[in-house]
C-alpha cells in the first residue's frame, strides 16, 4: 500500500477498524473527504493525517485546524465527493504530479443504502480507468470488473472465503467463473431472478469472464488487524 492513494470517506465510524487504519498509515497518498475529517480527529492517536482534504467543505465542524493539509475546494454539485475526489487523483497521475499504482476507498459501503450505491456507481464510472480502484471496510472488499475476462488474485487468509458476483448494469450478464464453489458456466445473471451471493472461494486466484461489468465483493475477517 505505500504506492498507493487512500481516500478515507464520511460514513459509519466502526466501518473503519484496525486494518483499514494500517493501510491508510502506510499509503502514499492520503486523501479525506471533508466530513471524514471529523472521525480522523477523533482516532488523532492512531491515523495519520491527511495530505488532503477535498469537499465542498459542507460536513467538516467549523474552526477545525487544518494543519498543513493541503484544501481541494469541489464544488459540482452533480457529482458525489468520491467522483470528484478520484477524478482529481487520477488527474494528479496523468499530469505526473502524483506517481501510485492504486486508489483504496476506505468506507462508502455503509449506513444510508442510497450512498452506498452511489459507491458501487462510482466504481462503475471508472471502469475504463487504468488504475485499479478498490473499497474496503470492515467486513467487505469490493470492486468493479469490466466486460470480459478478470483475473482476481484473493489473500485468502484475511478473507472469510465468502463472495459474491454482482451483475450491476442494465445490460445482459452472462458469467463463467473459475476459482469458485459454485461455479458458473455461461450464467444468466440478472436483478429479479439470480445473482451469485454467498459464493465461496475455493483458491486464491479465480477468473470471471463476463458479457458486462459486475461487482465482486468478498468478506473480510471483521477482527484481523
Amino acid at each position: 500500500m505505500s504506492t498507493s492513494v487512500c481516500i478515507w470517506l464520511n460514513g459509519e465510524p466502526t466501518a473503519i477498524g484496525k486494518r483499514a487504519e494500517n493501510l491508510w498509515n502506510s499509503a502514499k497518498y492520503r486523501v479525506a473527504t471533508d466530513g471524514a475529517i471529523n472521525a480522523i480527529l477523533k482516532r488523532k492517536e492512531s491515523v495519520e493525517w491527511p495530505h488532503v482534504i477535498c469537499g465542498d467543505f459542507d460536513s467538516m465542524e467549523a474552526g477545525i485546524d487544518t494543519r498543513n493539509a493541503k484544501l481541494l475546494h469541489l464544488p459540482d454539485q452533480d457529482h458525489t465527493d468520491l467522483t470528484k475526489t478520484i477524478q482529481w487523483c487520477l488527474e494528479q497521475l496523468s499530469e505526473n504530479q502524483w506517481k501510485f499504482e492504486g486508489i483504496l476507498v476506505l468506507g462508502g459501503l455503509n449506513g444510508r443504502f442510497d450512498h452506498t450505491m452511489s459507491t458501487l456507481s462510482t466504481l462503475i464510472h471508472f471502469l475504463k480507468a487504468a488504475t485499479p480502484i478498490i473499497v474496503a471496510d470492515a467486513y467487505n472488499m469490493v470492486l468493479a470488473l469490466p466486460q470480459g475476462t478478470s483475473e482476481i488474485h484473493v489473500e485468502l487468509e484475511k478473507t472469510s472465503k465468502m463472495c459474491g458476483v454482482i451483475p450491476i448494469t442494465q445490460k445482459e450478464t452472462i458469467v463463467t467463473s473459475k476459482g469458485l464453489k459454485y461455479e458458473m458456466a455461461n450464467l444468466p445473471l440478472a436483478f429479479g431472478k439470480l445473482i451469485s451471493t454467498s459464493n465461496e472461494v475455493t483458491t486464491n486466484q479465480i477468473s470471471l469472464q463476463s458479457t458486462a461489468p459486475l461487482i465482486f465483493t468478498i468478506e473480510l475477517i471483521h477482527n484481523q488487524c
